[in-house]
């Protein structure tokens, strides 16, 4: 499953950088209050309720950042068991300076399910997309309210 989408946040890049690379700043945009487990520099563990109604579950998610090219560019693994079916994802990100104070983001996914999930990619992937851009938009609100409140701060 190929998941991807692309933003432009009026805030300078290595600000974006600094927020979208920071899990506790993450898990404030994601729905359902994610723990959030730091292992070292490279790791984290995310544990968080996902589904709705019937297929409601609780996933803990092993996540390793594979690169870090601040502030351009991080590439990371993830690994789960969803209902004791495995999930592996392999994501990037990437910023690009559009200006002093204008940041495109661009993000990609290549998830694989397995196990009993394989027959649900079709009903699994527009909540996993519209959950990912809502959190990305909240990111950015988060971002360009704070640009804004330095604007006027520096300009009184």
């Amino acid at each position: 499953m190929q998941l991807s989408g692309e933003t432009e946040i009026a805030a300078p890049r290595q600000r974006v950088w600094d927020v979208l690379t920071d899990p506790h700043q993450v898990a404030g945009c994601v729905p359902g209050d994610p723990k959030i487990e730091v292992v070292d520099e490279r790791n984290l563990r995310v544990t968080a309720e996902v589904g709705n109604g019937f297929f409601r579950t609780t996933v803990t998610v092993e996540i390793e950042l594979v690169e870090m090219d601040a502030p351009e560019r991080a590439t990371a693994n993830a690994t789960a068991a969803v209902m004791a079916s495995p999930v592996t994802a392999i994501g990037t990100l990437e910023l690009e300076e559009l200006g002093p104070a204008l940041t495109r983001t661009s993000w990609s996914a290549d998830v694989t399910l397995g196990g009993m999930l394989v027959g649900f990619v079709s009903m699994v992937q527009g909540p996993v997309q519209s959950g990912v851009d809502r959190t990305l938009a909240c990111l950015k609100a988060k971002l360009e309210a704070e640009a804004g409140a330095g604007a006027v701060a520096a300009s009184e």
